[in-house]
């Protein structure tokens, strides 16, 4: 009866430590495949029809972004992405601390916090953003930041393309 006891504690903590394991994996497999710098090649609106301006992360209306370059580096969860200048918009690169989190209804969202050059958060809250997952390949991410303008709800669905699996900040 005790070796019965002790082979069936010895499955619950195997198939604990496995099941553990594998979400882990999960996160990490996508860490890799961000990994590298990025072109944010297109931007679309999804909500009722009408004109909207959408300030992205408290910097900059959503046209501003456009051709800018993203980099992830997953081993220490740092990054970038760029604005590229124009008369509408000011040009600028700014550093970021990324993760993904896994929310509680299976969507995975990709979080960041803007900081300066030694990674302290720019916010006094510690406060970040976050974007929808709605797929990531090995040369193309799709993100869907949910914003609010004049009091109307809509999101802005972010494709970026690959460029180099290069990560020099």
């Amino acid at each position: 009866m005790k070796n019965i006891f002790y082979l069936a504690i010895a499955m619950l903590i195997v198939s604990c430590s496995a099941t553990t394991t594998a979400s882990s994996q999960s996160s990490q497999m996508k860490k890799k495949t961000l990994k590298g710098t990025w072109s944010l090649t297109n931007i679309r609106f999804v909500g009722e029809e009408g004109l909207y301006k959408a300030d992205l992360f408290g910097i900059a209306d959503s046209p501003c972004y456009k051709g800018g370059e993203w980099l992830f580096i997953p081993n220490n969860g740092t990054g970038r992405f760029s604005i590229n200048g124009s008369e509408r918009c000011q040009e600028g690169t700014h550093r970021i601390l990324w993760s993904f989190y896994e929310s509680g209804n299976g969507s995975t969202e990709l979080q960041f916090k803007l900081v300066d050059a030694k990674n302290k958060p720019l916010s006094r809250d510690k406060s970040g953003y976050r974007m929808t997952v709605e797929s990531l390949g090995e040369s193309n991410a799709v993100f869907r930041v949910k914003v609010d303008y004049e009091g109307k709800p809509f999101d802005v669905v972010l494709t970026l393309d690959k460029v180099s699996n290069e990560v020099k900040l």
